[in-house]
Formats: structure tokens, C-alpha cells, sequence
């Protein structure tokens, strides 16, 4: 600590330069956090949605296929099931607004005994379950929109030829890792209306969530759906939650992989500016070091000064690029603004301390030729080279 002074005094010799480099620091690791929490938050949900003990049904032909709602009713009497609801797409237009938030068809009932990290007042809940064209979003969704009870939602058919004209009679809570920003409706509202104007679709759902009474019977349960309907015309694949959210990111190929020889790219390029900065630093000191050297300071205290102050410099830009953006999300929404793909955005602590770490290990790798380079010049060629 007695050469804190003495550090800080020679990061800051030249302004410009300082500030340039913490600058390029800060915005790459600003980039790098949102691409990296991305995953990290998928990680954390999907290994958080174990405790739920859900699965999930869908067609054996993926998401292009439909599950009979007879299902439905047939899998929620199987031993080990709590409940069972159908979860149909619908992706209709708000206020000419494409998909502006995730539209799901629903059976009322059932869904927040399936759901049950959610909360809702009992009296909203009823409310939904007696409208069959009511309609329940998150508290989320209601913020962003200024919707509030028993406000008119309608949705204009994109998917399917039959508008929903729902009216807001829930708003419902949960963990704030989980997505408050979805619409629920009667599956049976849009079944009638698609009977009345195409039988193409009425009678399916695009996937039934079940709620098992515990993990252990999740396994067998999945086994035993997809053995009933093996031989039947509209076989099932039946997976876990966690194991369905990954199907997700796995249609988006290896991004995970490309976002990683990105991340290692800019950290390389951020070693070479680094790096080139203070060379040019310890060029302009030669002379200072030669005199450090001649005063008594050895090798090994230069070679630690030197070292201290890239890693201070790298570090302020870390700090600012990483702990700097997990504040600024945390009082800043993205998913609002991603028409529904994103329903929830946080930088994650443990994704935050990492890119600090990262920024660190920056400062370190551009500081060390230099420091070597310096430690070990003589003090005679030192001093004659401004001579």
C-alpha cells in the first residue's frame, strides 16, 4: 500500500491515454456481459425449473405438430399426475404490433395449480375462470403497457384466422426469475371460434404442460405418456422442463460456442491495445526506471509496480463494464423493448464478478512483456538512452 501514491500518479500521467483504454475496456465488457447473461439466465432458469416437477408433452414431429386436447383429460388421471393443461400458441397482433408479447391459450383451472410459483388474488382467479373470454397477464406486462383490470386486450389472429377479444381480469405475480410478461386466455374461447371458422386446428393443442407429485415419478411419467400413444396417429415426445427450454437454444445452432470464440477474440484484442498502451508508457519512463533501479528498487518491485498499474487501469475499465452494467440493468428493463423474446434480462452476480475477474487477467497479460522488459534494463542503458 506504501506505493498506492506512486501507482495512481503514473496511471494517470498521461489522461488521454488512461481514459482511452479503461474506455475500450468498459465498452467491450459491456457488450460481452449482455451476450454472456443471455445464456447465463437460461442456465439459471432452466436449472431452476427443476424444482417444479413439470413436463412437457409436444407432438413427435416437434413444434409443427398438434396434441389432441383429449389428452388433456387422459394424462391428468395417471397415477403421479397433479395437473395438466393445454399450452397453445397463439401469436396474435396488439395495436398492429407483431407478437408484442408472448399468447397463451390455457385451461383456467389448472393452470396455476401446474404454475405454482406464481401468485394471483383468488378473486382475479375466479373472475378469469367465469369469463371464458377473460384473460390473466403478468404484473410485468401490465406495467410496461399501463393495463390494469378489466381493460380491454384485443388480438388480432396472425396464426390462427379467429380474433380474441379479451378483457384483462388477473394480473398475476412471481420470482423474478421467472416470465411476468405473458397473457393467458381460455383455450376453449379460441377453440369456439376456430370451430366456427376452420375445424383445420380446433380440437388440438400445440403442447399440454402435466405437474407431477414429484421428481422421482417424472421419468416414468414421460415413459408412460409416450408409450400410450406410440401406435396411435398423433404419437408424443414427453421431456422435462429443463430439457424442453433447451430445444430452444438449441434451434438457435452453436451460438454458445460462437459467442465464446467471440468473447476470447475481444479479450485478445483487448490484451493488444492494453498492452500497446503501456509500452508506449514505459517507453516515455525509461529514464524514471533507470533511476528506481539506481536508488535501490529491484527487480522484482519494479516488475510488481508496473504490473499494478496495468491491472488498475484494466480494472477501472472492468468495473465500469461489468459492475456498471449490472446496476444499470437492474434499474433498466431490456425485455421490454425485445417484443417478447426476451421476457426477463438481469446481469447475473456470478456472470458480473467474472467479467471483473476477466478484466484483471487483461491488465495482467498486457502489463507483463512491458514489466519484464523494463525490470530488466540496466540502469546504464537506462539513462543513455536520453542522453
Amino acid at each position: 500500500m506504501r506505493f498506492l501514491t506512486y501507482i495512481l500518479r503514473n496511471a494517470r500521467r498521461n489522461p488521454i491515454r488512461s481514459i482511452l483504454t479503461i474506455a475500450s475496456t468498459a465498452i467491450s465488457l459491456f457488450l460481452m456481459m449482455i451476450l454472456v447473461s443471455f445464456f447465463t439466465i437460461n442456465d439459471d432458469v432452466s436449472r431452476d425449473s427443476r424444482a417444479y416437477n413439470r413436463v412437457i408433452t409436444l407432438s413427435s414431429t416437434g413444434f409443427s405438430g398438434v396434441v389432441p386436447i383429449a389428452r388433456v383429460n387422459e394424462i391428468t388421471t395417471m397415477d403421479g399426475v397433479v395437473a395438466a393443461t393445454p399450452f397453445s400458441w397463439y401469436g396474435g397482433k396488439y395495436n398492429n404490433e407483431t407478437m408484442p408479447f408472448a399468447q397463451f391459450g390455457v385451461n383456467p383451472e389448472s393452470f396455476f395449480k401446474i404454475y405454482d410459483e406464481f401468485t394471483i388474488p383468488q378473486a382475479q382467479l375466479k373472475a378469469w375462470q367465469d369469463d371464458k373470454a377473460g384473460a390473466v397477464i403478468g404484473r410485468k406486462l401490465a406495467e410496461d403497457r399501463g393495463l390494469k383490470l378489466n381493460d380491454p386486450l384485443p388480438l388480432e389472429g396472425d396464426l390462427y384466422p379467429y380474433p380474441l377479444k379479451l378483457t384483462i381480469r388477473g394480473i398475476y405475480d412471481g420470482p423474478s426469475n421467472r416470465d411476468r410478461r405473458m397473457c393467458l386466455f381460455n383455450w376453449l374461447y379460441l377453440d369456439d371460434g376456430l370451430k366456427l371458422s376452420t375445424a383445420q386446428r380446433s380440437g388440438n393443442a400445440g403442447a399440454v404442460v402435466i405437474k407431477c407429485k414429484s421428481g422421482d415419478l417424472m421419468p416414468s411419467i414421460c415413459k408412460k405418456i409416450d408409450s400410450q400413444y406410440l401406435n396411435s396417429d398423433t404419437p408424443t415426445r414427453t421431456q422435462t422442463e429443463e430439457a424442453f427450454s433447451k430445444i430452444f437454444m438449441e434451434m438457435l445452432g452453436d451460438l454458445k460456442g460462437m459467442m465464446r470464440n467471440i468473447g476470447l477474440a475481444v479479450c485478445f484484442s483487448l490484451v493488444l491495445v492494453a498492452g500497446n498502451a503501456m509500452a508506449m508508457a514505459l517507453r516515455e519512463r525509461t529514464t524514471e526506471v533507470a533511476v528506481l533501479k539506481a536508488i535501490g528498487f529491484n527487480k522484482q518491485l519494479i516488475l510488481f509496480l508496473i504490473l499494478a498499474e496495468a491491472m488498475i487501469v484494466a480494472g477501472i475499465g472492468g468495473l465500469m463494464g461489468t459492475i456498471g452494467t449490472k446496476f444499470l440493468f437492474d434499474v433498466f428493463d431490456l425485455s421490454k423493448f425485445t417484443a417478447g423474446f426476451l421476457p426477463l434480462f438481469f446481469i447475473p452476480w456470478s456472470t458480473a464478478l467474472a467479467g471483473l475477474a476477466v478484466s484483471l487477467l487483461i491488465g495482467f497479460a498486457s502489463g507483463f512483456v512491458p514489466a519484464v522488459r523494463a525490470a530488466q534494463i540496466s540502469v546504464v542503458n537506462g539513462l543513455r538512452k536520453v542522453v
